[in-house]
């Protein structure tokens, strides 16, 4: 039986065992397919919406490190990581760190017991006593949001876009994956609709979970010199085949297209397996203080899926923040030694106040 079991070796995976391994903890990592392969299954052209910088000496880490003391700028060299790039600094972490990962494993199940949990895997079952689940969200795709969706594709699946064939395109949703879907086709001398309820980029939020970043609009204003990508605002109600064309419909009008529109409307996530075991206040897991569900003790949430006191945690330096802290609340359960976690709080890598958590700006 194992003391803490970690499901998915993406960055929060991986990130939060690091900190296990050094508190001595008996723990194993599941991962259905390779270490990142979230990111690995990313288009080709995708990269990091945030920068990564070597800063860490002045404490500041990268903003797309999971550890204090590593930076993906001076692993990788590059400021804006791909997929396939940053899916290697994880496999150097877990390599350097020798983490217990078990690839190819899939979770079927998870029961709670009196003593922890099991684990029903196509390779057996697996005990512990904590659980963290860790399963990020971009193998999720929402591709159900109405009728009709069935005949649209979601823009995670295209793995190339030098291989998509047309000219004219509408992509549903408008946030970062949508304004990325739209720059690509862009660049490929593509004419891009994009249909969503509001215009994000003329949006006051400061908040950049839930507005887009400079960085995409740096991007979009490079290929869209000459309108090329057009904002239609409107709530996609259906969409249906009628012979050679799809038709998009949004209240009163109707949108007809000859290529098959692409879903930017984003991901489910990884909870749905254990969608049982935790709380819902509409689409929120309810977490207490240290990111333990409210229902099922023992069962920790961590990674883009986690949200607390109205945050989003859905950037890598946003919940690289909360692994010590997590693992620090495992670590006193077991009556470990954590003195280790005084080095994250002192790096500035352990985000306890929640309530201090603020969307303000002076300027």
């Amino acid at each position: 039986m194992f003391e803490t079991v970690v499901v998915g070796a993406g960055p929060s995976g991986i990130g939060v065992s690091i900190i296990l391994k050094k508190l001595g903890i008996n723990f194993t990592v599941l991962e259905r397919n390779a270490v990142g392969s979230s990111f690995l299954k990313w288009p080709k052209q995708m990269k990091l919406l945030t920068p990564s910088f070597f800063s860490n000496t002045f404490k500041m880490i990268d903003l797309n490190a999971i550890t204090y003391d590593t930076s993906p700028a001076l692993t990788l060299q590059t400021e804006h990581p791909s997929g396939q790039e940053y899916a290697t600094y994880l496999k150097n972490l877990s390599k350097h760190f020798k983490l217990p990962i078990r690839t190819g494993i899939n979770v079927n199940s998870v029961l709670k017991t009196e003593g922890g949990f099991v684990l029903d895997t196509d390779k057996g079952k697996i005990e512990t006593v904590f659980l963290i689940w860790a399963a990020g969200e971009f193998q999720y795709p929402r591709d159900n949001s109405f009728p009709g969706a069935e005949y649209c594709i979601h823009n995670s699946l295209i793995t190339n876009w030098d291989e998509v064939k047309g000219d004219d395109f509408f992509v549903i949703g408008g946030y970062e994956s949508g304004m990325d879907t739209a720059i690509n086709l862009a660049e490929r001398d593509k004419r891009v609709t994009i249909i969503d309820t509001k215009n994000l980029l003329d949006s006051d939020e400061i908040d950049p979970s839930r507005i887009i970043s400079p960085y995409t609009k740096d991007r979009l204003r490079r290929v869209n010199s000459a309108e090329t990508v057009k904002i239609f605002i409107g709530r996609v109600t259906r969409v249906a085949k009628k012979h050679d064309e799809f038709v998009i419909s949004t209240g009163k009008t109707k949108i007809r297209s000859k290529t098959r529109p692409i879903l930017a409307t984003g991901f489910t996530g990884g909870l749905s397996l254990i969608k049982e075991m935790f709380h819902w206040e509409e689409e929120k897991a309810l977490l207490n203080s240290y990111d333990e569900s409210t229902k099922t003790p023992g069962l920790y949430v961590t990674g883009p899926l986690l949200q607390q006191h109205n945050t989003i945690f859905c950037f890598i330096y946003k919940f690289q923040q909360r692994f010590a802290v997590i693992a620090n609340h495992i670590g006193m359960r077991l009556s470990k030694d954590v003195s280790v976690i005084n080095e994250y709080k002192k790096e500035g890598m352990y985000l306890e106040d929640l309530e201090s958590v603020k969307d303000k700006c002076q300027c």
